[in-house]
């Protein structure tokens, strides 16, 4: 589609000349996340390199690139209660710096945003390189004439140069906010410069403003081909939001570049023999709540969360990159109602593979939106006090065959970093829709994938995030298919691309956890089951993609099997139980009257146990006991939970046909498993795939 749209319109350009749309030229921007608001900023658009095919424009003072670091998202809006016309999360082009910096000029303020879709409502100016000459007429768009709610401003030239250019303008307006409008000449209204400063001069206004010249410089020079960069890769500071201290991603064309294998493995290594410890794993077991001796009022029962993990020795917390294929086949629907919203998706009729109209009839039905539900699932049961958790995409659409590289294909979009590692949590699940919002497109690169993830994890040049030497860093890898990139044709070169990042992976300590989602990524398995293998990650087959959601919550990156947790006064066994993939667990445990000890067992996939007590006291009507905020979603949906139960009135027998479902499920698991495995074997020795090559350090 966006291609189409930007096809059209050339054509309409070049068809209708000079003619001017009467559609909005400029839009409002407005920051989301942390602060929110208006930017007090205006930006117009041109055509660019890459997708969509078009940047917005605004001027640099107008954006603190801290808070959009923060904010993470810039929205573009072209009235104040509309709907955004087009979001933005990333730098197009290196930003300029306000004229007010020592030795800037208005020609060094700008800013270029790299947009994720093509703006809806909106006309594309068209730039005009010589800065116009004095006592020409000029107008600017944007800012409001007379309590007109928009327009725009005639004024006259008086002085021009590459780096400056004075307006006066025929009367007053209020221009606070429209830095960065559009200032243009002649009826086909080509930008010469944008708007930066005004100020009384003579009994008139004296506009500034800033010539176009070093905004097509910019444009010129794209970071990574036009995908752009995270704001908060060129964050001035780091942050507990932007985890990210000035980390700039490689300026090549492709996401990585096509040396970024060797620099991996090379820069991986180091990091690993710097950190080298003894994988020696021993089982530690926490109550953080209740606190010994608390008195408790709750008739639900008590409270009881903690920790549980058996990580190598030095390792404290978890690092997490998902890692999402949004290739074209993941538009397909699952055959289940994801989204809960009534309407089962169907595939699109006439669709064949790879065709442009290739979809669900409800796009909250495909298998990437069950990637992304199933991501969001895991995410919300993991401790940000221990756990940070990054988002990366693959696909990747091919530009052209490398000179040197035989079949392999010069390829943008292969790999990006959706979001850092980081902390926030409500940051990600903003990051998760704006993945499914934007949809599937591409191929399926998946070495691409698995070495973008590397490096997030270890901070390795070219990262946005912050390595932590004390974490555990795992990779959870969704994909639906077989890689059919960077060699076309070649399935054999790709399957080895994609056990080449593995091995990578596994030099830096990453370990793999993949799933394979649907009939075609369990007809040829061999990279998702030895991409886990090789790193001593888990597989996951799943034959029904409906299924994603439920199976990503038996993933343990804590090497924890199981948690018991009982009232030793009473005997009676807690409720429900949950066991998070980072460890982190909590429980509902019915209380008698008066002192109870309540004990808390945890066992390993390979025997150890560990256990722990605590003793409370229950007394009717006590006031609730504190709970760390990072607990109060947990405790709340255990309640939730527990009411539900307690409402139908058939706890056991729901518990009792839930555990043999589950169970079918996982036997069901496990023979797809043992199957793939087979199927990957057989697959290794037609692609004549060596298998020393699998074992190589």
């Amino acid at each position: 589609m966006r291609y189409r749209q930007l096809l059209a319109f050339w054509i309409a350009l070049a068809v209708a000349g000079p003619a001017v749309s009467e559609e909005v030229a400029v839009a409002r921007a407005r920051l989301r996340g942390s602060g929110g608001g208006e930017a007090s900023a205006s930006v117009f658009f041109l055509a660019a390199a890459g997708e969509p095919g078009v940047v917005a424009v605004g001027a640099a003072h107008s954006f603190d690139p801290t808070r959009l670091a923060e904010a993470r998202e810039l929205e573009l809006h072209l009235d104040r209660d509309g709907e955004p016309v087009a979001r933005s999360s990333r730098y197009y082009a290196r930003p300029g710096v306000s004229f007010h910096a020592p030795g800037a000029s208005l020609r060094d303020d700008f800013v270029l945003f790299a947009l994720d879709r093509w703006p809806r409502g909106v006309r594309l100016l068209e730039p005009q390189a010589a800065p116009p000459p004095a006592g020409e007429r000029v107008r600017i768009l944007g800012p409001p004439k007379r309590g007109a709610p928009g327009g725009e401003l005639a004024g006259t030239v008086v002085a021009s140069s590459a780096t400056r250019i004075e307006v006066d303008l025929g009367g007053a307006a209020d221009l606070r906010g429209w830095g960065g409008a559009p200032v243009v000449v002649g009826p086909e209204a080509r930008v010469v410069g944008l708007l930066q400063s005004a100020e009384p001069r003579g009994g008139r206004l004296r506009a500034g403003v800033g010539p176009i010249g070093g905004v097509l410089e910019a444009l010129a020079r794209p970071y990574e081909g036009g995908i752009g960069r995270l704001f908060a890769s060129l964050a001035p500071a780091a942050s507990a939001a932007t985890a990210s201290a000035g980390r700039r991603r490689s300026a090549t064309g492709s996401p990585l570049g096509d040396a970024a294998p060797v620099r991996i493995a090379a820069e991986a290594s180091a990091a690993r023999r710097m950190a080298l410890v003894p994988p020696v794993r021993s089982l530690e077991l926490e109550i953080e709540v209740p606190r010994p001796d608390a008195i408790l009022g709750d008739a639900a029962g008590a409270f009881v969360a903690g920790r549980a993990s058996a990580l190598r020795a030095g390792a404290r917390r978890f690092d997490i990159a998902i890692v999402i294929d949004t290739s074209g086949s993941t538009s397909l629907p699952t055959g289940v109602d994801v989204d809960g919203d009534g309407n089962l998706g169907a595939r699109l009729p006439g669709a064949i593979r790879g065709a442009p109209d290739l979809g669900s009839t409800d796009p909250g039905d495909s298998i990437l939106a069950a990637e992304v539900a199933a991501a969001g699932k895991l995410l919300a049961g993991l401790d940000p006090r221990i756990t940070r958790v990054g988002l990366v995409t693959f696909a990747g659409v091919p530009v052209a065959a490398a000179p040197g590289f035989g079949g392999r294909l010069r390829v943008r979009m292969a790999a990006l970093t959706e979001e850092p590692l980081t902390s926030d949590y409500k940051r990600l699940a903003a990051g998760l829709e704006r993945v499914r919002e934007r949809g599937a497109l591409g191929m399926t690169h998946m070495a691409a994938g698995v070495d973008q993830a590397t490096v997030e994890l270890l901070g390795l040049a070219g990262a946005v995030s912050h390595s932590d030497p004390e974490s555990e860093k795992v990779v959870l890898f969704f994909t639906d298919g077989a890689p059919t990139l960077p060699y076309r044709g070649y399935e054999a070169d790709n399957v080895r691309e994609v056990l080449h990042a593995a091995r990578r992976a596994r030099s830096a300590g990453v370990r793999i956890h993949s799933f394979a989602i649907g009939p075609e990524a369990l007809e040829g398995p061999v990279s998702t089951v030895e991409m886990a293998a090789i790193t001593d990650g888990l597989f996951t087959p799943v034959r029904d993609p409906g299924t994603l959601v439920q199976l990503v919550e038996d993933v343990s990156f804590a090497h924890v099997q199981e948690v018991e947790v009982r009232n030793v006064t009473s005997g009676a066994v807690a409720h429900r139980v949950r066991v998070h993939a980072d460890g982190s667990w909590d429980a509902l445990v019915p209380l008698a009257t008066g002192k109870n000890r309540v004990q808390v067992v945890a066992r390993t996939d390979d025997g150890a146990e560990a256990t722990r007590e605590v003793e409370v006291h229950y007394a009717p009507d006590a006031p609730r006991p504190f709970i760390p905020v990072e607990l109060v979603p947990k405790h709340n949906a255990l309640l939730e939970a527990r009411l539900l139960e307690l409402q139908h009135d058939r706890e056991a027998a729901d518990r009792q046909r839930a555990d043999a479902a589950r169970r079918e499920l996982v036997l069901e698991m496990e023979r797809e498993r043992a199957a793939a495995v087979k199927r990957a074997a057989r697959q290794r020795k037609e692609l004549e795939l060596e298998v020393e090559t699998l074992d190589a350090p």
